[in-house]
């Protein structure tokens, strides 16, 4: 009856368990954990504040062609500015480069 119960419980554990970080593609790691601040619109502060230092076009980081992989990555771990930084808690390592390629792509 033990055994019953100990495989129940990790059965509805493993269900509610979010997608292997390896799984999350680029985009779905930018639309759960950057999009808020980094997305377009009026509410966005990062993008806002990109607007003002860089420039407009300069503010998307998703419409930016001239980011480094390496550099998103040192920025997401070390922070920027008002940008906390994402520990590996936060942001695992494969998470941040399926992030990184992202936007080094795009």
């Amino acid at each position: 009856m033990k055994w019953i119960a100990v495989a129940a419980s990790a059965a509805f554990l493993a269900a509610g368990v979010p997608a292997a970080a390896a799984d999350l593609t680029g985009k779905e790691v930018f639309d759960r954990h950057c999009v808020h601040c980094h997305g377009p619109g009026n509410e966005a502060t990062g993008t806002l504040q990109l607007a003002r230092t860089r420039g407009k076009d300069k503010a998307l980081l998703t419409e930016r062609d001239d980011l480094p992989a390496a550099y998103i990555q040192m920025i997401v771990r070390q922070g920027l500015k008002a940008m906390p930084a994402f520990v590996p808690s936060d942001l695992t390592d494969a998470q941040l480069k399926a992030l990184a390629d992202y936007l080094a792509a795009e």
